[in-house]
């Protein structure tokens, strides 16, 4: 394969045009082939070589090496299995699937392809993380105990297709995946069990609160909303203090474009403060493509995928059945 990598977009989400498409401009060793959409026209997209209106053709496009699907959720492990069929490399918007079985099926026809596939949450590639990480790693607070994460918006278009149950819809879905993520990821934590509370919509939940806990006594509350004010911060609360990422999953829109880490001791006095800057976007581009052409390991694989989506799918048990679902990896 050559050097430059060339990509096919298949869906005209706003995320799309607006976060993807100026961060692959940014990679040395990517380059931006085409765009297959049936919502939008060929007039939206001027910049980019070749317009499809048609997802299949695409496919079928031998110059195209990486898709990019940022579809709705429900068609997502759709057609990242049929561009793996195809030789594609994947990179696919989170959430990966909407059941673990989707996301087993795509780590499976990797394999069987021989290609890369990876779930793309941007805000791991952010190295305000990394910090968090390191942090915690030299034990300077204690054990974590408390685990809280928040990620809302107000969302007001009630045609919006986070809001379509057959679209897979749904806050927890959209943004709650991400607390998710970062707790199984960051913390590196398997919990035992959840609990969660939420608001409904047609079906689709615009609002939840999951409660994860395990046999330690530890616990990790996850909030997702359509309905609260914007809102994106984790806080991890440790036996010595604590740690607050604000924007921690949108930096990128905060008013500096920076994440800010604060540090607290046991008595609530600031240790520590720093604002942090970085592109999480590109940095995602990046190491998929180290991934595809220097077969360097990826960060976050569809093992790690099928464990999130496992966690997902047990706390939308949960808010089904209004009861406590057991976890089991």
């Amino acid at each position: 394969m050559e050097e430059t990598l060339n990509w096919g977009i298949i869906g005209g989400a706003r995320i799309a045009q607006e976060e993807f498409l100026p961060a692959l401009h940014k990679s040395e060793k990517g380059e931006m082939r085409a765009i297959a959409s049936k919502t939008r026209s060929a007039d939206e997209y001027q910049d980019i070589p070749i317009f499809y209106s048609s997802y299949e053709e695409l496919l079928e496009d031998r110059s195209i090496d990486v898709v990019y699907i940022a579809l709705p959720n429900a068609l997502h492990a759709e057609w990242a299995l049929k561009a793996m069929e195809k030789g594609k490399h994947v990179l696919l918007e989170k959430p990966a699937g909407v059941s673990v079985q989707e996301v087993t099926d795509m780590k499976k026809a990797a394999e069987k392809n021989q290609v890369v596939v990876m779930e793309a949450f941007m805000h791991q590639f952010h190295k305000q993380h990394d910090v968090v990480k390191k942090l915690l790693q030299t034990n300077k607070l204690g054990e974590w105990k408390y685990f809280k994460a928040q990620f809302s918006f107000q969302l007001t278009n009630q045609k919006n297709i986070r809001l379509n149950k057959q679209l897979g819809g749904g806050a927890l879905y959209d943004v709650g995946c991400y607390g998710i993520h970062t707790m199984n990821q960051l913390l590196e934590w398997k919990p035992e069990k959840v609990t969660t509370r939420g608001k409904l919509h047609d079906e689709v939940d615009v609002l939840s609160t999951s409660l994860f806990e395990d046999e330690k006594g530890r616990f990790a509350e996850i909030v997702a909303s359509f309905d609260l004010p914007p809102v994106n911060q984790y806080e991890i609360i440790c036996e010595k203090g604590s740690i607050l990422l604000e924007h921690a999953y949108r930096p990128d829109a905060s008013a500096n474009g920076c994440g800010k880490i604060t540090v607290k001791n046991q008595g609530g006095t600031i240790i520590s403060a720093a604002d942090i800057k970085d592109d999480a976007y590109v940095n995602e581009i990046e190491h998929i493509q180290a991934s595809i052409r220097d077969n360097r390991s990826l960060k976050y694989t569809m093992a790690d995928s099928e464990d999130v989506n496992l966690l997902v799918e047990r706390a939308y048990q949960s808010l089904r059945e209004q009861q406590t679902v057991n976890i089991s990896f």
